[in-house]
């Protein structure tokens, strides 16, 4: 694989971390706070970021 892509890979999964632990942080402060939806809002979208990336993945390493 080309040294640009396995860049823009590692910058991706940067991203992508930085992201998941954000929106965990956050729905784990609403559920403190008592904000139950606000939590499982949160929670689903990490959810979905993480099983796109992980799809992503996948689809990248059987090129």
């Amino acid at each position: 694989m080309e040294p640009a892509k396995d860049e823009v890979h590692e910058l991706l999964s940067a991203i992508i971390a930085a992201l998941s632990n954000t929106l965990y942080d956050l729905s784990t402060d609403a559920e403190r706070e008592g904000s139950k939806v606000t939590a499982k809002r949160l929670e689903f979208s990490r959810q979905k970021i993480m099983t796109a990336w992980e799809t992503y993945n996948s689809k990248r390493a059987n090129k």
